[in-house]
């Protein structure tokens, strides 16, 4: 009776069934089918370069600009054509500084006649300038293809004081 049940004891504990191998092999074969398509799909989301839209950023950036410390923002037809929109600035102190908005080889940007500049967006193909009365519409191509339009609205020309009138035609005499 005793060699029966060392007999039977020895049977249960030596090593996996058939049933058991195949089971594991299941399991690791899901598991390595899973993280091989969490790894294709990380790979594929890489490509497609999902970035912020970087016009809208621009144009937010801008936007702020205009109203930041701004008493009134208008346009100023003399330093504006289709490759650059210039526009002048009141601050609160009444302080008048002039900007330039202008692409500049692959990016749109802002600058002063002084120097310095600020790009605005970056990766441009192609952009144009237009301006009536107080609005800018800015038309984009992007190096990948996408073109948008972007639009600002400004402040009118403030009425000269006549002051202002005599300095500006001792100016031109």
């Amino acid at each position: 009776m005793m060699q029966l049940k060392n007999k039977c004891t020895r049977l249960k504990s030596n090593g996996f069934l058939l049933a058991d191998a195949v089971f594991a092999v299941f399991v690791t074969l899901l598991a390595v089918v899973t993280l091989q398509n969490m790894l294709k799909s990380i790979a594929t989301a890489d490509k497609a370069h999902h970035r912020t839209d970087d016009i809208v950023f621009a144009y937010v950036q801008f936007d702020h600009f205009l109203k930041e410390d701004a008493k009134t923002v208008y346009l100023f037809p003399a330093g504006t054509n289709s490759r650059q929109v210039a526009i002048k600035k009141v601050n609160q102190s009444g302080k008048t500084q002039v900007y330039i908005l202008a692409s500049y080889k692959d990016m749109i940007r802002m600058r002063t006649p002084e120097g310095g500049h600020m790009p605005l967006l970056l990766n441009v193909k192609k952009a144009s300038f237009i301006s009536k009365d107080q609005q800018i519409k800015i038309n984009v191509v992007e190096k990948d293809g996408r073109s948008s339009e972007i639009y600002f609205k400004l402040d009118a020309k403030p009425k000269a004081t006549k002051n202002e009138k005599r300095k500006n035609d001792e100016i031109k005499s």
